[in-house]
């Protein structure tokens, strides 16, 4: 077997590999056209690809990403058929905007459409099961926004763009609701399992869906989905 001609830690190959030294020159040509070129390129998409990414925004970004990297770097990839084959890609991308803007059914096949995953401090845990986040990932969203416990929500919808719409009851109309803690901090609460005695009179949440009833001390936890308990969380002015 012939050995390798490849010389171990060669600064030169590390650094330029075959290129000779003055190809930099043209890397920054080629860079700064493709830089230029995707200035173009982004205000084509328009503010609502930047603001507001949907799944599809998501891959064509992904896919264009090589698209314009690699006539940066590479010689033997011309820039003019790059050039080609993001412009018709934006062209399709114009299109596909156009028909979501004219037709719903359309817009809902291809970027999805808005769920409701929280009425009136329950959480839709079906609901929630169909889609990419999970319960966690729903708590740490409304822990961002300031929210304490399920019991100051009146309803909260998952947005085409993954994010979270959220509307919390008037002042003065909380009620005592499920924690948005996560799974992994569910030990502070001193969990309960269904069929067990309770142990403190008090409003109890089912950690699953946010059901929250009152219990007297001595009580059994009722079946829940989940069959997990915790001391719901009271507002002061409830």
């Amino acid at each position: 077997m012939a050995e390798s001609s490849i010389e171990v830690f060669e600064i030169t190959r590390i650094l330029i590999a075959d290129a000779p030294w003055h190809f930099l020159l043209e890397i920054i040509v080629r860079s700064a056209f493709m830089f230029i070129f995707a200035l173009i390129f982004m205000r084509f998409l328009g503010r609502r690809a930047i603001h507001q990414l949907t799944s599809f925004d998501l891959l064509l970004i992904i896919a264009l990403g090589s698209a314009m990297g690699d006539p940066m770097i590479y010689p033997d990839v011309a820039i003019l058929w790059s050039v080609f084959g993001i412009a018709t890609i934006m062209v399709f991308y114009r299109v596909q905007n156009a028909l979501a803007n004219k037709y719903s059914w359309y817009e809902d096949l291809t970027e999805g459409s808005p769920v409701k995953i929280i009425s009136n401090g329950i959480l839709d845990s079906k609901e929630l099961e169909k889609h990419t986040p999970t319960q966690d990932d729903i708590f740490l969203l409304l822990r961002n926004d300031g929210i304490r416990n399920l019991g100051e929500v009146e309803a909260a919808y998952l947005e085409r763009d993954g994010s979270l719409s959220v509307f919390k009851y008037r002042p003065g109309k909380e009620k005592p609701g499920l924690p948005t803690i996560s799974e992994d901090m569910i030990d502070e609460w001193k969990p309960h399992k269904a069929g067990t005695k309770v142990e403190i009179s008090g409003y109890h949440s089912c950690y699953k869906t946010g059901e929250t009833i009152w219990l007297e001390k001595g009580d059994i936890f009722p079946d829940c989905e989940g069959e997990i308990w915790v001391l719901s969380e009271e507002i002061q002015n409830f």
